[in-house]
C-alpha cells in the first residue's frame, strides 16, 4: 500500500512525534511511505528517514487554501497514493478537499484526533483518537462507532536497556524535581516553581515531617518557548536562583538523568507523551489529573495524580504527593515498575502496530 502521511504545523511537539512515530511503524509494516509536510517544519529531517517522497508546501490561506488543495491533490494522483494519514485539524480539511477532486478511484482518509477540537475529522473513513474522551466526542458528532477508534501513542523501546536501579530516595538529601515541555500557559511550568517556593516556607509549619523538611528540593526546567522570560522573572521573584535550574532544550535521557521524580502540571494535556518518557527512565511521575495522565496512570499504582479542580493547593497536593514518595522507597520502587510494564503492555511500539495493522489491515 502507497500511505502519504500530512501534517501542517511549523513547530516540534507531541503531535510531530507521533507523525513520525506513525510513519516509522509504516515503514517497519513494509509500505510505500510519503509525506507531506509545510515548507518551514522543523521536523522534515526525520521525515526524510523513513520517506521515499516528501512534498513540502506552503500554507498561506489555512483551511480554504486552494494552492495547497491542489499540489496535495496532485502528489496524490501523480503518486498513485491508496491512504491518506492526516495529523490534526489543517491537514485533515487539505487532505479531504484533495480527495474529493480525485473521482476516478478510492482513497482511504484516516485522521488523527491529537486534541478535543475533532469536529473537521468526522467523516473520515477511519478516526484514530488518542484517548477516549476525544473518541466519544467523534461518536457524539456523528462518526460511525465502527469507524472510530481509541489508539494510544506510543515509544519506540527497540534499542532501550531497562535500567535495574533500585530508587533510594529516603536515604538522599538533596531531591531534585523534574519538568520539562514547551513553555506555554498550559503547561502551567509556573506552578512547579511555586512548588518549590511552598516547601521551602513551610518547612517549619508543621505541614511536612521532620524527615522530609530535613532534604533540599531543587527543580530543574528543560525546554523552550513563550514563557520562558515570565518563568525566569518569577524565580528571580521569588529568591530560588540557587533552587532553580533551567536546562534550556536537552534530549530526554539528559533530563531524565539529572531527575529524582518528573511533575506533569499541566492545565490540560489530551495525552502527554513525556509521561511515557517518564516511566521508560523508570522516575516516580506525579501528575495533574489532565484526560491523558488519567487514562495512562492509575492513581497510586503507576504514579500520583493531583487534581486541577478540588479547590485544595496545588503546591500543597504536589508537596504531599513528593513527600509519599521520597518517605517510602519500597511503595516508589513498586509504583515505577508497575509504570514500566504498563508502558511495554499498552503504549509501546508493538501495540501501536498492532492496533494499526487490526484496525485497516496495514500488515
Amino acid at each position: 500500500m502507497k500511505i502519504a502521511s500530512i501534517i501542517l504545523t511549523s513547530l516540534n511537539g507531541g503531535a510531530e512525534q507521533v507523525f513520525i512515530d506513525y510513519i516509522k511503524i509504516f515503514k517497519n509494516l513494509n509500505h510505500q511511505n510519503l509525506a507531506i509536510v509545510k515548507n518551514d517544519a522543523p521536523y522534515v529531517h526525520k521525515a526524510k528517514l523513513h520517506c521515499e517522497k516528501i512534498l513540502q508546501i506552503k500554507n498561506n490561506f489555512g483551511y480554504y487554501d486552494l494552492f495547497a488543495i491542489n499540489k496535495v491533490k496532485n502528489f496524490i494522483e501523480n503518486n498513485q497514493i491508496d491512504c491518506v494519514v492526516a495529523h490534526a485539524g489543517r491537514a485533515m480539511v487539505i487532505a479531504s478537499k484533495a480527495i474529493a477532486k480525485i473521482t476516478n478511484r478510492k482513497i482511504l482518509l484516516v485522521a488523527i484526533n491529537h486534541s478535543n477540537n475533532v469536529k473537521r475529522s468526522i467523516g473520515a473513513d477511519i478516526i484514530l483518537s488518542i484517548n477516549k474522551k476525544i473518541f466519544y466526542k467523534t461518536i457524539d458528532l456523528g462518526q460511525n462507532s465502527h469507524k472510530s477508534f481509541v489508539v494510544y501513542n506510543s515509544l519506540d523501546l527497540s534499542n532501550y536497556h531497562e535500567s535495574q536501579n533500585k530508587i533510594l530516595l529516603n536515604s538522599q538529601s538533596i531531591i531534585t524535581i523534574g519538568v520539562i515541555g514547551r513553555f506555554h500557559e498550559i503547561k502551567a511550568f509556573k506552578r512547579a516553581i511555586l512548588l518549590i517556593d511552598y516547601i521551602k516556607k513551610n518547612l517549619k509549619s508543621g505541614i511536612f515531617s521532620e524527615e522530609f523538611c530535613r532534604k533540599k528540593f531543587i527543580l530543574k526546567i528543560a525546554g523552550i518557548g513563550e514563557e520562558e522570560k515570565n518563568l525566569k522573572k518569577l524565580v528571580k521573584e521569588l529568591s530560588l536562583e540557587d533552587d532553580v535550574e533551567f536546562l534550556g532544550w536537552v534530549a530526554q535521557e539528559d533530563f531524565f538523568n539529572k531527575i529524582d521524580i518528573f511533575l506533569l502540571t499541566s492545565k490540560i494535556e489530551t495525552f502527554g507523551l513525556v509521561t511515557l518518557e517518564a516511566m521508560k527512565h523508570k522516575k516516580p511521575i506525579i501528575s495533574t489529573n489532565t484526560d491523558g495522565s488519567l487514562e495512562i496512570i492509575r492513581d497510586g499504582v503507576d504514579g500520583l495524580i493531583v487534581d486541577n479542580n478540588s479547590g485544595e493547593d496545588i503546591e500543597l497536593q504536589f508537596a504531599r504527593a513528593i513527600q509519599k514518595i521520597c518517605e517510602d522507597d519500597d511503595y516508589t520502587n513498586k509504583m515505577v515498575n508497575n509504570a514500566y510494564q504498563r508502558l511495554l503492555e499498552k503504549f509501546s511500539f508493538n501495540s501501536l502496530q498492532n492496533n494499526l495493522k487490526e484496525i485497516f489491515g496495514l500488515g
